[in-house]
């Protein structure tokens, strides 16, 4: 034999050793979330959108009225600066940008600890509820417009986790009902949370969307071309698999294909059929994530008889992890229709799903921090506080306060900034609350319902 075949043999031998050693240091999901700390998952679906005065002016009007601007979204009625209704609503989504992105640097007052009046929302989660994973939904992209860092840090601080979102935007944009280039935007987020091949410490899961299969065109393969677009990333960046996160995609839990929350499917024949991805990338890195508002009696045999069995008849494996990324229930919707009832539906939700904790169930997000009050019911008796009512002494901030805030101008170039004001509003703990501090305690005693010094951790730029 010729020297050159003996080393071409010896070379594919050592290619092929070493596609096999990479495969079988591979994680699991399972092992994944271990390794991440991610396998106990108490969560909070975080929106803290600012309320604003009673009679919103137009913010087209901000210099002949300047005030606070509350988060509009969709038609509302706004009011010039004698307090007279506007004759055309205004539609649109407006905090003092045109988006619902809250975590970072220019909303530090509502989520962290700034200057002399501020909410700590993070550091009472932590305090109150025991929670150690925060859900946002909305993530700016672009890292000239927005500075994501410091709630990041902060998350570290208190020993929490956040979730990394692909907005819903994205999805917009790959459904040709917006413009931008989706791939810019991936390769953005990617860039604000791995530095030096390393993952930032507060990074949980990697969300792609919210509801897929409710928005724009509904298509699960744009999910997996986001997956795939993801790991290009990592190994461009030769991210080593420890550093590799768990990737989500929260559906909704309507029935399909025969199961509720059964739209996982596309998702899942998506990503097996995907050349850079396929079965192994899934049982590597996919939390199955659902959104469900039913009872715990029925989460429970849902997720312990019937999704196993889902699973098995439709081929996705049967230890993929599952989390429930909104979890709660309207007090419009129990028995009685007002807090008591929807005390005791969220307790029972909790409870039975933490007593014994089903293999593979990492957690779930209470649903959710706020009283939402720009979207029809049933939806904003959803939330677990209520702003500027009830019991609670937290004390941050002790009264309503308004916040100036110079911020770059989104729909300008970089360097433009804007300065606009938003308000910080006292919420205070409904009893559903109260009943999640419980189960995410377990063992432990939480503190009296609604009180707590907050973390007096000074947030890090």
């Amino acid at each position: 034999m010729r020297l050159w075949h003996r080393m071409a043999i010896a070379l594919c031998a050592l290619i092929g050793a070493t596609t096999i050693a990479h495969a079988a240091t591979r994680m699991t999901a399972m092992q994944r979330a271990t390794s991440f700390g991610l396998t106990d998952m108490r969560g909070m679906v975080y929106i803290p959108a600012p309320q604003g005065p009673a009679h919103p002016f137009d913010p087209a009007l901000y210099q002949q009225c300047p005030g606070p601007l509350p988060y509009f979204l969709g038609q509302t009625q706004v009011y010039d600066c004698q307090g007279n209704p506007q004759p055309a609503l205004l539609d649109a989504k407006y905090t003092i940008y045109n988006d619902s992105d809250f975590y970072n640097a220019d909303f530090t007052p509502l989520w962290g600890v700034s200057g002399s009046q501020y909410r700590d929302d993070l550091g009472r989660y932590k305090a109150e509820l025991n929670a150690n994973y925060i859900r946002p939904y909305d993530w700016q992209p672009n890292p000239a417009i927005r500075n994501h860092q410091p709630f990041l840090n902060y998350a570290k601080t208190l020993g929490m986790h956040v979730s990394i979102p692909i907005s819903t935007y994205t999805l917009k944009i790959m459904c040709g009902d917006a413009s931008g280039d989706w791939k810019q935007n991936v390769d953005w987020v990617f860039g604000q949370i791995y530095k030096s091949s390393v993952v930032d410490k507060a990074a949980g899961m990697l969300e792609i969307f919210n509801e897929f299969d409710v928005n724009y065109c509904k298509n699960p393969n744009f999910v997996a071309q986001v997956a795939a677009e993801w790991k290009r990333m990592e190994d461009q960046n030769n991210i080593p698999d420890a550093q590799r996160l768990l990737i989500s995609f929260p559906v909704t839990f309507g029935i399909a294909n025969g199961l509720p929350g059964g739209n996982v499917l596309g998702v899942f024949n998506a990503i097996v059929a995907a050349p850079t991805l396929g079965i192994d990338f899934w049982k590597a890195r996919i939390v199955y994530a659902v959104n469900t508002f039913n009872d715990g009696a029925f989460m429970r045999n849902w997720l312990t008889v019937t999704l196993p069995a889902w699973f098995t008849q439709h081929g996705i494996p049967t230890a993929t992890p599952v989390v429930f990324t909104e979890y709660g229930r309207s007090s419009d919707q129990t028995t009685p229709p007002d807090e008591t009832g929807q005390a005791a539906w969220v307790k029972t939700q909790f409870q039975t799903m933490w007593t014994n904790k089903p293999t593979n169930f990492l957690g779930a997000m209470a649903f959710v921090n706020e009283y939402r009050y720009w979207i029809a019911p049933p939806e904003p008796n959803f939330t677990i506080t209520n702003f500027n009512q009830g019991p609670g002494n937290w004390g941050k901030p002790a009264a309503m306060s308004v916040h100036t805030q110079t911020y770059q101008n989104p729909n300008a170039p970089i360097g433009t900034l804007w300065s606009a004001q938003y308000q910080i509003d006292p919420q205070n703990p409904r009893q559903a609350y109260c009943e999640v501090a419980k189960v995410y305690f377990g063992t432990g005693t939480p503190p009296q319902c609604g009180s707590g010094g907050g973390s007096g951790v000074v947030v890090p730029k």
